[in-house]
């Protein structure tokens, strides 16, 4: 996979903070918010849901929404700091085969850097 690099030459990754649940209301914000990167030629993000206690199924569709397109871009998005509880729901609905997740930011940097 061709990444971007960086200076350093390393993969450039936006890391970008969900403030709060995982819901509707927020995830259209981070939408924007993924977009407006996406604009500027960003393809590679990680998401800290260290904020969020819980998830709706209309914030995850948004998620995979935006997963989606930044895939077919090829980038990527990859979850970390995320809650038992929302790990749980995202293993229940089967999200966890689709999404990449790590425990900690830095886990999930070295994961880009592998290729």
């Amino acid at each position: 996979m061709g990444h971007r690099l960086n200076g350093n030459g390393h993969v450039s990754i936006d890391v970008v903070r969900c403030p709060g649940d995982l819901n509707a209301t927020r995830m259209v914000q981070m939408k924007n918010r993924f977009s407006r990167l996406m604009n500027q030629k960003r393809k590679f993000f990680l998401l800290d849901l260290a904020q969020a206690n819980h998830v709706d199924l209309a914030g995850l569709g948004i998620l995979i929404d935006r997963i989606r397109k930044i895939r077919s871009l090829k980038g990527d998005i990859r979850l970390f700091n995320i809650r038992p509880e929302v790990s749980q729901i995202l293993r229940m609905i089967g999200l966890n085969q689709v999404i990449e997740t790590y425990s900690n930011e830095e886990e999930a940097r070295r994961s880009f850097q592998v290729a």
